[in-house]
C-alpha cells in the first residue's frame, strides 16, 4: 500500500513539474469517457479520427500533453487552435452563421454561452451527459449553475476564476514595516477585513523607484495594488454599496442612482496605487507585472498564485499571503462578493460531424481525476474548483495548502457576472466608462448616466422581454448572490 501511494505522488508532483507520465491516472469519469470514444470510433468505422478544438490560448503550452494523452487512450486525434480570449466569442458566433464545423469544441468563459446557445451555434449536452455521468460534485454552485442555460447543459467547466486577494509576504512581514505600520494604525498589517482597509494598506506600501524603505531599496516603483476592472466592481463595489445586482427584475438598470455613483467612486479611487495604465491590462500583462515583484498587492483570479510560485523567473516564490476578497458595509451589515464565476469550460459545436465523440473529449478533460492533474500541471492556468482539488499531491505542490483553503472559502462568496445574452456588450459600455472617471476625463455621475443609456440600448436591441425571462430565471436558480 505505501509502495503503490509513493507511485501516485511521484507521478502527481512529476506532472506539477510538467511532466507528462504516458497514461493518466483515471477514474471512472474519465474511464466512462475513453470506452466511449472508442467504441463511437469502432461503430462508425472511423480510420484516423480527428477533431478539431478552438483553444483559450492561456491552456496553448500545457493542452499539448492532455490531447496527446487522449490520443493514446482512444486513438482520436484533437487539434487545438490557440485563440486569444477576447477573439474567441467572435469566432464561435461566427460560426453561428457560417456553419462550417471547422471546429468541433469549444474552449471559452461561459459568457460567450448565452449568446452562442441563442444563436444555435452550441449543442445541448444533456444526451450524451444521460450516457457519460459526468461527475459534477464538489463545484461551488456559482460555477455548476453557468453549465446551463435556459435549463440545458451546454457546458463542462474546467476551471475555479474568482477574484481573490494576493498580499507580498516578504514586505507585509518584514519586521520594520510590520512595526511602523502598527505605529500608525494600531494593528499589524495583513489580509485586510475591508475594501477601506485594502486601500489603507495600497497607500502605506506604495513606494516611489529610488526609496529606501523597511531595509530595502526600491530599484522600481512598488505598487500598492493591482487588479482588473469590471469585474471588480460588477460584484464587488456595486453590491457592497448597494446591496444588490445590477438590474431590477425589469432589467432596469440601477446604476444611475446615489449608491451606484458612490460605488464608482470608491471603484475608482485606488487606481491611484496601481500601474497608470493597468486599466487596460489583461491576465497576459497582470500575471507577469506580479511575478516581476513591482507589486505589494494584486486581486486577480486564484491561478497567479500557482503561477509566481511555479514560474522559475518569478520573484515572488513563496512569498505570497492568500485572503479572502474583503468586505465592504452596505447599510446595516458587512458585505462580501468574489467577483466572477469565470471558470472557462468546454462546448461543442452544434455544426460539427461528430458532436458526440467531442463530447468524450469534454468529459474526460472535465472530469475529477484529469481535472486534477490539469490544475497541478506546472504550465497551465487552470484554478482550483472542485473539492477533489484540496488533496492532490501536485496540486498541493504548486499552490500550498493555506492558498487551497482560502480560494474554497473564498469561492463561497462568487457570483455570476451578467449570464445573459450581450454580456460582452454590456461589460465593454461598463469599462469603457469605468477607465474614462479613473482617468479623470468624466465624473462619477456623467458615466452612471452613460452606462444605463447604453445598457438600455443593448437591451432594448436584443429584446426586453426576452431578456427578462433569461434574468429573472438566473437570479431565481441561484446564479447570483444576490436576490431582487
Amino acid at each position: 500500500m505505501k509502495r503503490f501511494t509513493i507511485l501516485v505522488f511521484v507521478l502527481l508532483f512529476g506532472w506539477a513539474l510538467g511532466a507528462s507520465p504516458a497514461l493518466a491516472q483515471q477514474g471512472a469519469v474519465a474511464q466512462r469517457a475513453v470506452d466511449g470514444a472508442k467504441q463511437y470510433v469502432k461503430k462508425h468505422n472511423m480510420k484516423n479520427p480527428t477533431q478539431k478544438m478552438l483553444l483559450n490560448s492561456l491552456f496553448r503550452n500545457a493542452m499539448p500533453d492532455f490531447v496527446k494523452m487522449w490520443k493514446e487512450l482512444t486513438g482520436v486525434q484533437v487539434i487545438s487552435e490557440p485563440l486569444g480570449y477576447t477573439d474567441i466569442p467572435s469566432k464561435i458566433m461566427g460560426e453561428a452563421v457560417a456553419k462550417t464545423g471547422a471546429f468541433d469544441i469549444f474552449n471559452d468563459f461561459p459568457y460567450t454561452q448565452p449568446d452562442a446557445a441563442g444563436a444555435g451555434v452550441l449543442k445541448s449536452l444533456d444526451e450524451y451527459a444521460a450516457k457519460g455521468k459526468p461527475d459534477f460534485s464538489g463545484i461551488p454552485s456559482a460555477f455548476l449553475g453557468q453549465q446551463k442555460y435556459n435549463g440545458k447543459l451546454y457546458s463542462m467547466v474546467l476551471d475555479g476564476d474568482h477574484i481573490m486577494l494576493v498580499l507580498r509576504k516578504d514586505i507585509v512581514e518584514n519586521p520594520k514595516a510590520m512595526a511602523e505600520y502598527k505605529a500608525k494604525y494600531g494593528k499589524n498589517p495583513g489580509c485586510p477585513a475591508t475594501m477601506a482597509e485594502w486601500e489603507q494598506m495600497a497607500s502605506f506600501f506604495h513606494t516611489k523607484a529610488g526609496q529606501t524603505r523597511w531595509g530595502i531599496k526600491f530599484e522600481k516603483p512598488l505598487y500598492g495594488a493591482m487588479a482588473y476592472r469590471s469585474v471588480n466592481f460588477s460584484h464587488r463595489h456595486f453590491p457592497s454599496y448597494f446591496g444588490g445586482l445590477l438590474f431590477d427584475k425589469d432589467m432596469n438598470p440601477r446604476i444611475n442612482t446615489a449608491q451606484g455613483i458612490k460605488a464608482i467612486k470608491a471603484f475608482s479611487s485606488i487606481v491611484k496605487y496601481m500601474p497608470e495604465d493597468v486599466q487596460g491590462w489583461g491576465t497576459p500583462q497582470i500575471y507577469p507585472f506580479w511575478g516581476s515583484g513591482q507589486a505589494f498587492s494584486v486581486m486577480s483570479f486564484p491561478s497567479i498564485f500557482g503561477y509566481a510560485n511555479a514560474n522559475p523567473k518569478s520573484k515572488v516564490k513563496g512569498k505570497q499571503v492568500p485572503c479572502i476578497i474583503p468586505a465592504t458595509t452596505a447599510p446595516g451589515k458587512p458585505v462580501r462578493r468574489a467577483s466572477e464565476a469565470a471558470g472557462t469550460g468546454y462546448m461543442i459545436n452544434a455544426y460539427g460531424k461528430h458532436p458526440e465523440l467531442a463530447y468524450y473529449f469534454v468529459q474526460w478533460m472535465t472530469s475529477p481525476s484529469i481535472g486534477n492533474q490539469a490544475i497541478a500541471h506546472r504550465k497551465g492556468f487552470w484554478d482550483p474548483y472542485r473539492t477533489a482539488n484540496l488533496n492532490v499531491p501536485g496540486i498541493l505542490a504548486k499552490f500550498g495548502p493555506e492558498f487551497l483553503k482560502t480560494t474554497m472559502e473564498n469561492a463561497q462568496y462568487t457570483t455570476s457576472l451578467l449570464f445573459i445574452d450581450g454580456h460582452y456588450e454590456y461589460m465593454k459600455i461598463l469599462d469603457n466608462n469605468l477607465a474614462n472617471v479613473m482617468n479623470r476625463n468624466i465624473t462619477a455621475e456623467a458615466a452612471a448616466k452613460k452606462i444605463e443609456a447604453g445598457w438600455n440600448r443593448v437591451t432594448k436591441d436584443i429584446g426586453r422581454k426576452e431578456q427578462i425571462t433569461v434574468w429573472r430565471k438566473g437570479v431565481n436558480d441561484g446564479l447570483y448572490i444576490d436576490k431582487f
